[in-house]
């Protein structure tokens, strides 16, 4: 069943066996794992069905991070979360990603990519994605076969799939008919009560200023990469109190996908770069795409002693530099807000920068109506890559209050020289392997400097880290299957429990990693 917190249960609420806070990805995901099972659960979302301005602006505040938006613009508070605006791209963290590499401070996961395996296939349907199926000669019907660096010993092609899913929208009446799961809309948690070890209640202030608690016997936070952190720490006195922060580390490691557009690729001969396309896998309406894209081979990766990265190709439309102008970008993001691509609102910021250079945007609008598809000498790029999970960078309570009266959140993200340093080498590996092979050469958009580097990158909007994995609780905030350490029966799902985050977009892994808690918790009640 839905409930809105702002007009009441009609009802004392229940006592649950689970409560779930947070209706995005892992929240919903996780929460349907028990439908139509003897089990209680609650699915508490601080937002409504959709877009609220004033909802939203729960999620406002300070950023301490070059290049990176206001926070109110980097996830959504609404039933589905930031799938609302979630471009849809899904795959899998390479084996290499849960080992520990010493190189780049990443300590490995408690398992390794086998523990996933399974989870992810069902993550494919979750996400209604096509088969489960990464090799490249499995889609050469949809894409063709690659025609860059195909035998290279340094880059090899690589599959995404891509679909545009609102988890709202898609789950929204599966929740409604259930008989044991309770979704409460408009019901921000305000903290949790733990005594002794265990959790006991959330809870939640509505923006009307109606309050209630929730008490089960299980517990899960699933609000996002920064929130999951913020709720923790709001749990106590003082943050060094917080549920799992014996050790000083919830909120620690906090991290993000640089994306830059570091140039072009210039081809000796004109080539449409097919198999770099999105394509739908059928012809039928709402299925599912896959593209292909570049990266580094594994054994390149632990030779050179780099991180992951991967890169793809901007529409032939974009190739023109004016797609590169800060106007214009502003100008696209704009565009996508009132697409709803983008979280809404908060535009006037966007729309200053846009009008700074009208004719940039004239000739970008042109170019977009004007040029489709088919063959180019100049591809633009743009790379996404990992990075170090940092102990600097962090997620602590700010000094300014929102309207229930809880503390703003504050981001502290900084790039390493050895961030910078590994997307310089990886790019110069990548140039000098499409020169090798003979079809062209990169060109770089600004100098081959680090301050340059660090101006190009943009934040991915991937929230990870927060609550990191660990088995021990003086290297971690949850254990291998979740649980805070410190806590008998509180979890955490989400990017925020992960220990390090290759290249891929998360949404994936955090499905699969819902599914796999969601077979954890029927253990442990069941025991």
């Amino acid at each position: 069943m839905i409930f809105d917190a702002h007009k009441g249960f009609g009802r004392e609420p229940p006592r649950y066996d689970i409560c779930i806070v947070g209706a995005g990805a892992a929240g919903i995901t996780l929460a349907l794992q028990f439908d139509g099972t003897p089990l209680r659960v609650c699915l508490l979302e601080a937002g409504g069905a959709s877009y609220e301005p004033l909802t939203q602006r729960l999620l406002e505040g300070d950023v301490v991070a070059a290049q990176y938006p206001a926070l109110r613009d980097t996830r959504l508070s609404a039933l589905g979360g930031s799938t609302n605006v979630w471009a849809g791209w899904c795959r899998p963290l390479e084996p290499l990603d849960f080992e520990a590499r010493d190189w780049c401070n990443a300590d490995g996961w408690p398992f390794g990519f086998d523990e996933l395996r399974p989870y992810y296939a069902q993550a494919h349907e979750v996400c209604g994605l096509a088969a489960f199926e990464y090799d490249p000669a499995h889609w050469t019907g949809v894409l063709g076969e690659p025609r860059l660096l195909a035998r290279n010993r340094t880059f090899t092609n690589q599959i995404f799939h891509a679909q545009i899913q609102n988890f709202g929208h898609r789950y929204s009446a599966q929740l409604e008919r259930s008989t044991n799961i309770d979704l409460v809309l408009h019901a921000p948690m305000m903290d949790l009560r733990v005594e002794h070890g265990a959790c006991k209640a959330v809870r939640v202030r509505t923006l009307r200023r109606q309050e209630f608690a929730i008490s089960a016997a299980h517990f899960v936070l699933a609000a996002g990469g920064i929130e999951n952190a913020r709720l923790l720490l709001l749990s106590a006195e003082s943050p060094d109190a917080a549920p799992g922060n014996a050790h000083g580390l919830v909120g620690r490691y906090f991290t993000d996908h640089p994306y830059v557009d570091p140039g072009s690729l210039v081809l000796r001969d004109r080539d449409s770069l097919d198999f770099y396309r999105l394509r739908p896998v059928a012809s039928r309406a709402g299925a599912s795409s896959v593209r292909g894209i570049l990266s580094l081979r594994r054994e390149v990766v632990e030779h050179e002693r780099l991180m992951q990265a991967a890169f793809f190709f901007h529409p032939r439309y974009e190739s023109h530099p004016a797609f590169a102008q800060p106007e214009v970008k502003a100008f696209l993001q704009l565009w996508n807000k009132a697409k709803n691509r983008a979280v809404p609102g908060a535009g006037w910021a966007y729309a200053r920068r846009a009008v700074g250079a009208p004719h940039q945007l004239l000739l970008a609008l042109a170019r977009k109506l004007a040029v489709g598809e088919g063959p180019a000498h100049r591809w633009r790029l743009r790379a996404m890559f990992e990075t170090e999970f940092r102990f600097e960078n962090r997620v602590t309570l700010g000094d300014e209050y929102d309207r229930l009266g809880r503390r703003r959140v504050r981001v502290e993200w900084k790039l390493g020289e050895t961030d910078i340093d590994n997307m310089r080498r990886v790019t110069r590996l990548l140039d000098q392997a499409i020169r090798e092979s003979g079809v062209g050469q990169l060109e770089l958009a600004f100098a081959d400097e680090s301050s340059a580097w660090r101006h190009a990158t943009e934040g991915g909007l991937h929230h990870m880290g927060t609550t990191r994995m660990h088995l021990s609780p003086e290297h971690g905030v949850v254990d291998e299957n979740s649980r805070v350490h410190g806590t008998s029966n509180l979890f955490v799902a989400g990017s925020s429990v992960f220990p390090s985050g290759g290249y891929a977009n998360p949404t994936l892994t955090i499905v699969a990693l819902a599914l796999r808690l969601g077979d954890h918790l029927k253990r442990v009640v069941s025991s």
